[in-house]
């Protein structure tokens, strides 16, 4: 009975000590990472734009509104672990595998690893909050005071000051007639039609400030325009189980690009796997297998928008390529 639990102690500790030497692994993938540049407008209509047309003869935009362009593409490949393609080998056959932040990885050879590339706003307050016209006018009114005179009943003129409140169309009018003085008394320092002598650093002084005033009053009428640029990346990861290769990327919208939705231009990451001849599986039967390995595929890749290519580039894409097996010969 000693000499059957010794035994059995033996076998099992054996057991042990071979599992010990087992590690996971797992397959690479291939990931196409799409970086997009945009410049995102948004325009702030100018609280008299209704009146740029009668005033200052400017035909501009009426009502507030928001785009955005491409200014910039990259394609971005990559590789990490496959998390659907795990499987383990004795850690003494592991010649093929590099580690990565995933764990570990096979490849064709382990020097590949340090070659590949492993990958893991509102808009500004430029609103026209404040007012640069005064927002009150002063009228002067007469009215008649009848007065008894020697003479008779008289009819007397009498002036009244009334303030009332500017409507919109007066407020514009006063920033027009601004504007147009500006331009006037920059026309009179430049010809030297002026009381006061301008000239060398005085004259720019001048002008600048001009200027300045200009722009500040045209904005009344005209809008403004807040710009800003913002980078965005959009993740692909081709599917071997799809027989056209071809992924949304991202949706262009007037507020930026997003994943996926309804609405928005249409941006395509595009496949082409080169051919590849796969060899047959001529093996023994009962070799066993030591490790598992993917042999990439190399793609013509295209980002396109409505057909058209933006980029070309060839990369290798593992999942689309053939696993092979390392075989342990006897």
């Amino acid at each position: 009975m000693r000499k059957i639990w010794i035994t059995l102690f033996l076998a099992l500790g054996c057991g042990l000590s071979a599992r010990a030497q087992e590690v996971t692994y797992a397959l690479p993938q291939t990931t196409l990472t799409v970086k997009v540049e945009v410049e995102q407008e948004s325009f702030i209509a100018g609280p008299y734009a209704a009146y740029a047309k009668k005033l200052l003869n400017l035909d501009v935009r009426e009502k507030d509104g928001q785009s955005c362009t491409v200014t910039a593409l990259e394609l971005i490949p990559g590789v990490e672990a496959d998390p659907n393609a795990l499987f383990t080998c004795d850690a003494d056959n592991a010649n093929l595998l590099a580690l990565s932040a995933q764990g570990l990885v096979a490849l064709q050879d382990r020097a590949d690893a340090s070659t590949l590339s492993w990958r893991f706003l509102p808009p500004a307050g430029n609103g026209f909050t404040g007012t640069i016209t005064n927002p009150d006018k002063e009228e002067t009114r007469i009215s008649y005071k009848t007065v008894q005179t020697e003479e008779g009943v008289i009819q007397v003129p009498v002036e009244h000051k009334v303030k009332q409140a500017k409507n919109a169309e007066d407020k514009a009018a006063e920033a027009a007639e601004m504007v147009l003085q500006v331009r006037k008394d920059r026309l009179n320092i430049v010809s030297g039609d002026t009381d006061a002598n301008y000239a060398g650093e005085a004259m720019s002084a001048a002008l600048r400030e001009l200027d300045r005033i200009e722009e500040e009053y045209l904005a009344l009428f005209c809008g403004r325009s807040v710009k800003h640029t913002n980078v965005f990346y959009f993740d692909v990861i081709p599917d071997p189980d799809l027989h056209v290769q071809r992924y949304l990327a991202f949706r262009l919208t007037d507020n930026g690009p997003v994943p996926d939705g309804v609405k928005g231009v249409p941006y395509y990451v595009e496949l082409e796997p080169q051919p590849m001849n796969f060899p047959e599986d001529n093996r023994p039967k009962g070799k066993p297998t030591v490790i598992r390995y993917r042999i990439p595929v190399v793609c013509n890749v295209h980002l396109t928008r409505d057909g058209q290519r933006l980029l070309n580039a060839r990369v290798p894409v593992f999942q689309l390529g053939m696993e092979a097996i390392l075989s342990q010969y006897k």
